[in-house]
């Protein structure tokens, strides 16, 4: 059954249009449409241009990280820096002792010095009697002289008949005993000099013991931890009384000098990418842009620092992107000086499409064929 309203006609129910508006509103149709190809086109190519013209990337800088690890277990007893600061080669970071290495090499030390300053009497005690061998075979020698000259003036007085057989015979044996106790003498002589050079050996040998003992610092105990080299200190995990052993890792110092970027690339645009290609990059706390140059890719993740190769393989990212290496040129001092390691960076690199152009100029057209074919199908006709 059907229900109506009452007082309602059809003729109250329809509304007179006018032709001007109708037509009016189709124009906006087409026009309201043909903008929304134009803005849909013109974000398609940037977008194709974004995509295939330029090729960007997120990295951080990185460097020859030197380590500073202890050369023997033992536990922070000073730290003379801090992280951030600036070292030179050889300077002085941290002091490190070891209890119980300490007590030992005091007894030994204080064992070697026994024995140096024994071997410095023996030298004393040899040397004067070296020198008394020596006087006595020098005594020796004289009268060796003089049992020769009564020997030949005893012999001459024999052939001439003026004196007996019996007193040519004792000048004889008194020559004869002079030249064994010269003999003896000079054995005396040699051998106390050379235990005079053992003993001098000895002393020499046992100095450069006590002096070798003394600058080992696994021996002794105690040692002074020194930069590697020049530059910042960072990772830094030292505190003062912390026991340490030889792989752990105190400190790293960058320089830089030595540091380089890694970005991250994914391999559709790695591939677009080879060694020699200059980028402009960004970096957080750097003033200004930074020119740089692709110096190739790493073949594996080993060649990346350890906190970078432990963080891709946690997250099964190595197969996401290809790490570059980008190496600095022309910075500037202020630039170089406010390089930081691991600091974020950005880079970005106008490459040629890889896909044809005139092909993509056609699709284009062709899209904005049927939007404008689209856009007539609807326009006012007279």
């Amino acid at each position: 059954m059907r229900f109506r309203r009452p007082n309602v006609t059809e003729s109250s129910t329809s509304k007179s249009v006018d032709p001007s508006d109708l037509q009016g509103l189709r124009r906006r149709r087409f026009l309201g449409r043909y903008v929304v190809g134009l803005v849909v086109i013109l974000l398609g190519i940037s977008m194709w241009y974004a995509d295939n013209c330029w090729v960007s990337a997120d990295g951080i800088i990185a460097g020859e990280l030197a380590p500073v690890t202890p050369i023997s277990q033992a536990r922070v007893k000073r730290l003379d820096a801090h992280c951030l600061d600036y070292v030179t080669r050889g300077q002085v970071i941290a002091r490190l002792e070891n209890e119980f290495t300490l007590e030992a090499s005091a007894q030994q030390i204080q064992q070697l010095r026994l024995e140096l300053a024994r071997a410095v009497s023996d030298i004393e005690v040899a040397a004067k009697e070296a020198d008394a061998a020596e006087s006595y075979h020098a005594a020796q020698v004289a009268v060796l002289a003089q049992m020769r000259k009564v020997f030949k003036s005893e012999s001459s007085l024999r052939d001439e008949d003026y004196v007996a057989d019996l007193v040519f015979q004792k000048a004889k044996a008194d020559m004869d005993k002079a030249e064994a106790d010269t003999a003896a003498a000079d054995f005396v002589t040699k051998t106390k000099l050379e235990d005079k050079k053992r003993a001098e050996e000895s002393v020499k040998l046992l100095t450069d013991r006590l002096a070798s003992f003394q600058s080992s610092p696994e021996l002794m105990g105690a040692y002074d931890l020194v930069a590697p080299k020049a530059g910042y200190l960072t990772e830094c995990s030292a505190q003062v009384g912390q026991v340490v052993n030889t792989t752990t890792k105190l400190y790293e110092v960058f320089n830089p000098l030595d540091a380089f970027a890694v970005a991250f690339m994914s391999p559709n645009d790695a591939i677009r990418v080879k060694g020699g290609d200059r980028v402009e990059m960004t970096v957080g706390g750097v003033p200004g842009k930074i020119k740089a140059e692709v110096v190739g890719f790493y073949p594996e993740l080993s060649g990346l620092p350890t906190a970078l190769t432990r963080y891709f393989w946690e997250q099964e990212k190595w197969a996401q992107f290809e790490p570059v290496r980008l190496n600095f040129v022309d910075l500037t001092e202020d630039q170089r000086r406010h390089l930081k390691a691991s600091a974020q960076i950005s880079i970005s690199l106008w490459r040629r499409p890889t896909r044809g152009f005139l092909g993509q100029v056609g699709r284009i057209v062709a899209f904005v064929g049927s939007i404008g074919n689209l856009g007539l199908s609807d326009a006012p006709h007279e």
